[in-house]
């Protein structure tokens, strides 16, 4: 009998455990997928093998009770999405019967942990470090953590040949809570995996540079490594009173020396931002595209800023260069432009001057830093912008020049409305069609009810909400339950 016979005749359950040790948000759904089997591929219509198999999106508190009917699909090299989504996608996967995965950063709801993964193990490599075994690149690891070049690893993982090593995060205002996956935590969020690679390969850990993003899937804890015939192994690391290791993003980003940002979008902005949704219709000279009003479209255009604030790590002086190249229009202009969008979303003035002071703060160097004939005070900017009820609009073709916001730089970021005119009509072109968004979630419905036979309108709006469908509310979960041919039956009124 091979080696990977015998392995897989004697799968054991598979590490639950660590898995919810790193999704501790509840109600996030984690994904799950699979590298096909190289002996029997599946191909697309190309003739090209598909890289990947979507298997199932499941809620973090129902994965210890659904587990053990779905370990079979997940013994062979099998992975999870790291970060936490807040709805799996609104289709069934085929091959299991369960809502599918959706591995997208726009659709991630909190941020469990940074990671990296050392590809070590190859001895047929040539980049210094690829021939460690798994457990010398472990012991480096842990010597690096020890003399404070990295943080210390809350888990590492022999991944097969390789390693995984993760940094578990926390809110920096409730430890209780995961971050919040924000266009602009992301972007702090890869700035600290981009780090800890870096830190990793200067001594001589070869550390995927590619494997930063916040849409990441590794393998599953218990599985088993195909061509390494190893299984996957994750070990919790704690300190000496046996107390793990957690982070902030701020203290990740200030243990690997990049800029600290503090500061929120105030909290009625970050609403209308997270509520503003886009659709198109088959027809767009009948209903033309709306961004469903302009305190939407300031919010947005407030969390874009931020966005690039986080990417620059602070805005500059004017005339000073970014790494990028691009040269900065000064602070003032900034703040201006960012009191011009809360303003105009509709926030109120002491949230908007808080919202100033914490961006002010985290300019290079924070302002104001010069005489008051140079930088005014933040109440006097706030005074000119409220002086008037008039209100100035700004277009993308003016902001992006000023803000050297290119097409490559506003797909990296993936800005919502600071962006060329065509990454918006790119956008527009994926956006799904009202129609499509409607079938999809009657098809939903219908799937549901094979399962129960017996469905409420109710039910039906909470199970809309619970999958991620926007907008719908019992009104709606009527109107798909008749469409689809299904009487819902009243129970009759007793007369008086």
């Amino acid at each position: 009998m091979s080696e990977l016979n015998h392995i897989s005749q004697t799968v054991p359950d598979l590490d639950v455990a660590s898995i919810l040790a790193i999704h501790r948000d509840p109600k996030g759904y984690i994904g799950f997928v699979r590298k096909p089997d190289p002996a029997a591929p599946r191909l697309d219509k190309h003739g090209r093998p598909y890289p990947w198999h979507n298997l199932f999106s499941i809620r973090a508190d129902d994965l210890r009770s659904t587990f053990p009917e779905l370990v079979r699909f997940l013994t062979h090299d099998a992975y999870f999405t790291v970060s936490a989504y807040y709805r799996p996608a609104p289709y069934t996967n085929p091959r299991t019967g369960r809502p599918d995965v959706w591995r997208k950063e726009k659709y991630l709801s909190s941020l469990t942990a940074c990671y990296a993964d050392i590809d070590c193990g190859r001895q047929e490599s040539e980049e210094p470090g690829a021939a460690l075994t798994w457990r010398q690149a472990q012991h480096e690891v842990g010597r690096l953590a020890d003399s404070g070049t990295i943080p210390q690893p809350s888990i590492m993982a022999r991944s097969g040949r390789g390693i995984y090593v993760f940094w578990l995060l926390r809110d920096a205002k409730d430890p209780a809570k995961l971050p919040r996956a924000w266009p602009e935590k992301i972007q702090l969020y890869k700035a600290c995996n981009r780090a800890l690679n870096e830190r990793l390969r200067l001594h001589q850990l070869p550390a995927d540079r590619a494997a930063v993003d916040a849409a990441r899937v590794l393998r599953v804890p218990g599985s088993i490594h195909r061509t390494a015939r190893q299984r996957v192994s994750y070990v919790i690391q704690a300190d000496e009173y046996g107390r793990g290791f957690v982070y902030t993003l701020p203290e990740m980003a200030a243990a690997l020396d990049l800029p600290t940002l503090e500061g929120d979008l105030p909290e009625k902005t970050r609403s209308l931002a997270k509520s503003a949704q886009y659709r198109k219709v088959k027809n767009p000279g009948s209903t033309p595209l709306r961004s469903h009003g302009m305190r939407k479209l300031n919010a947005l255009r407030a969390q874009d800023l931020l966005t690039l604030q986080t990417y620059r790590g602070g805005f500059l002086k004017r005339g000073m260069k970014y790494p990028d190249d691009s040269t900065s229009r000064g602070r003032r202009f900034v703040l201006t432009l960012y009191l011009n969008f809360l303003r105009g979303a509709g926030e109120d003035q002491t949230a908007v001057l808080n919202a100033l002071q914490s961006m002010a703060a985290n300019c290079k160097p924070p302002y104001p830093s010069d005489p008051p004939s140079d930088d005014p005070p933040l109440q006097n900017i706030m005074q000119a912008e409220y002086s008037t009820k008039s209100r100035r609009r700004w277009s993308n073709a003016t902001l992006c020049p000023i803000l050297g916001i290119s097409a490559d730089l506003a797909g990296e970021l993936d800005l919502k409305t600071i962006r060329p005119d065509a990454v918006a009509l790119d956008a527009d072109r994926d956006r799904p069609h009202q129609a499509d968004v409607i079938q999809a979630r009657r098809d939903f419905a219908r799937q549901y009810l094979d399962l129960v036979r017996h469905l409420t309108a109710r039910k039906l709006a909470e199970l809309y909400a619970e999958q991620g469908f926007t907008g719908a509310n019992h009104q709606t979960a009527n109107q798909d339950l008749n469409a689809i041919g299904f009487l819902v039956r009243h129970p009759p009124r007793l007369r008086k």
